[in-house]
């Protein structure tokens, strides 16, 4: 697995270094200018991005590469910041997965691998239900002249909502899809459907996801 660690912290990248260097191939950048330049020169399986970064903070960076990337590699945030706003910035900015500093490096690798497994959304394939329309190979979300970028999560989210709709999807049908048997704890898959709310709300669809009661959730693309 090939990684990308974008963290201005020396100790902190030596620390990582020492305990995943043996099976991971590490790339680091200190600042957010070249991890920036790293990540759409080079071809990563994961991306590890802390928040704050000098030259560029890593919510400036990851929606500039969401805009500029052509694969959806996943991305994962270090973050002192815990609170449900911090995460839904970060989640809107195109992030998979938040790590609270501090962590074990344990765990990091466990998310690394989590997040490597992670189905990518087929090739070449828009999906189509009442006005919204999405290309799973970009991530990206249309509805008329209306684009949003979504990150990995988030599109492989909503084109298990498209494909079923509208029909729902149980909520434990989705976090197998997302997470396989590594699924987090269930406020993960609330966190990310708000997220995937929020960014729908751009494209004036901002109720078109219901949450059904001991069911899951279904689309209901109509107009606002």
């Amino acid at each position: 697995m090939r990684v990308l660690v974008v963290e201005d912290n020396l100790d902190l990248q030596a620390n990582v270094e020492r305990f995943l260097g043996k099976d991971f191939q590490l790339d680091f950048a200190a600042t957010g200018p070249q991890g920036l330049t790293l990540s759409l020169s080079q071809e990563y399986d994961v991306i590890v991005l802390d928040l704050m970064l000098p030259g560029m903070s890593g919510i400036e960076l990851c929606q500039r590469y969401r805009q500029l990337a052509p694969r959806l590699v996943p991305i994962l945030m270090l973050t002192a910041r815990d609170t449900l706003d911090d995460k839904e910035e970060g989640f809107r900015a195109g992030a998979d997965d938040y790590l609270v500093k501090p962590f074990s490096l344990r765990e990091l690798r466990l998310r690394l691998e989590a997040l490597a497994r992670r189905p990518v959304p087929p090739s070449g394939r828009r999906l189509t239900v009442g006005p919204l329309t999405l290309e799973p190979d970009t991530g990206q979300a249309r509805r008329g002249v209306r684009t949003v970028h979504l990150n990995k999560t988030e599109t492989l989210l909503l084109r298990l909502l498209m494909e079923a709709a509208p029909e729902p999807v149980s909520t434990a049908t989705l976090a197998h899809h997302l997470w396989g048997d590594d699924a987090p704890e269930s406020s993960a898959l609330r966190t990310h459907v708000y997220a995937l709310r929020g960014a729908l709300a751009e494209l004036g669809m901002s109720d078109c996801i219901t949450t059904l009661r001991n069911k899951g959730y279904r689309l209901d693309a109509r107009e606002d």
